[in-house]
């Protein structure tokens, strides 16, 4: 059989959907409520919200959410400081974004002379600083962070600290930095705090000792889009880059989803291409990349985070998909034949990796869409 290069098509090229991690859509939808509320809470000094937890399974788009409310800052002119929160990310925060948010101020030449016992590298801008002082003190991350906030507060803007895939495997550096945020939240400097993570690593953070005024900081819980939200999240894009988007494909694309938002992205994107020059996207061509959409979760999604797991989180997770929605854990424990303990490690290692969700005591469920089939087909065949 030989191969064939299809043309090029305009509608091909420019698909407006995005289906990459982490990449904002061109129509984000569901979350309008959450971003009225951070906007509210730049806009108020001293005011509530402005320590935020987004926390949801992958693929939910929780760093879309921190994409978003990068623009809200931005149409507020603060500046964000943004990290991943992986080793080191105290010291990335402090050697380099800090510096970074002054060279993106424009007033910070004007007002040089203002900033007293900050060093920063050469490198970023050459900026040069004044020591008050003969100690040999090290100016740490809580130094360089008020510095930055005190010259901003000048200006009448402020700063967003915002962390992506936040892990409790680094609560020490979580210390930190959240030690910092609460001493310029105590001084009402012009600070916003979000951070963003699976949820037994916010659950973690949230109940640290140490870091107790983060119990009081918004939670965010993201999940999947309604049925309604879903059929906008596939519809509008396709509208706006002047292409239609029938009722019975919607229907079709809410159900293969189930929601899931990364799912949809990926529905949208490849039902546009099968589409090409089409004026109308329709039940066809949504049929027509189910499989292929499925096939991407499987590489994407499924075979890296099975791939992290242990054998015996493996062996837990397939005897769930046993049950067709929750599963209790003492049934789990003796389907597997384990002891108590042993499950209990499966069942926590699998909540930290995003894969299941505890929904009351005793119970759990498997949270990615479609994974479940996956688990009886590879158990079938095995």
């Amino acid at each position: 059989m030989t191969i064939t290069i299809p043309p090029a098509s305009a509608s091909n090229r420019e698909s407006p959907y995005r289906p990459g991690f982490g990449t904002t859509p061109p129509v984000a939808v569901g979350r309008q409520a959450e971003v009225n509320a951070f906007a509210r809470a730049l806009d108020q000094r001293g005011g509530t919200g402005r320590t935020v937890f987004v926390t949801g399974q992958r693929g939910v788009g929780k760093t879309v959410l921190l994409n978003i409310f990068d623009d809200v800052a931005e149409s507020r002119q603060w500046i964000t400081v943004r990290e991943q929160a992986s080793p080191g990310f105290v010291e990335r925060l402090t050697g380099a974004r800090l510096p970074e948010a002054l060279e993106t101020h424009d007033a910070h030449e004007t007002i040089r002379s203002k900033l007293v016992g900050l060093t920063l590298p050469a490198g970023l801008g050459g900026l040069t600083t004044r020591t008050e002082t003969t100690s040999a003190l090290q100016p740490d991350f809580r130094h360089h962070l008020m510095a930055v906030l005190e010259l901003l507060d000048v200006h009448d803007t402020g700063l967003v600290i915002a962390l992506d895939e936040v892990h409790r495997s680094n609560l020490d550096e979580f210390r930190t930095v959240t030690d910092a945020v609460a001493y310029a939240m105590s001084q009402e400097a012009p600070l916003a705090f979000v951070a963003a993570g699976l949820p037994a690593s916010i659950d973690t953070i949230v109940n640290d000792e140490v870091s107790t005024f983060l119990r009081r900081a918004n939670r965010i819980n993201l999940g999947s889009f309604t049925p309604e939200e879903t059929a906008l999240a596939l519809r509008l894009p396709a509208e706006e880059a002047g292409k239609g988007f029938d009722d019975a494909a919607l229907d079709l694309g809410a159900k293969v989803s189930l929601g899931y938002p990364y799912m949809v992205q990926i529905i949208g994107d490849l039902a546009w291409r099968e589409a090409a020059d089409a004026a109308t996207i329709t039940v066809d061509h949504v049929a027509a990349v189910v499989d292929e959409a499925k096939q991407i979760l499987i590489q994407q999604i499924y075979g890296p985070t099975l791939a992290a797991l242990t054998p015996g989180a493996r062996r837990y997770l397939t005897a769930m998909a046993a049950d067709p929605e929750v599963s209790h854990t003492g049934e789990i424990a003796e389907r597997l034949g384990a002891k108590k303990q042993t499950a209990n490690d499966y069942r926590r290692m699998l909540l930290a990796h995003g894969v299941i969700e505890a929904p009351a005591h005793g119970l759990v469920r498997i949270v990615i869409p479609h994974l479940r089939d996956y688990l009886l087909t590879e158990s079938n065949e095995a």
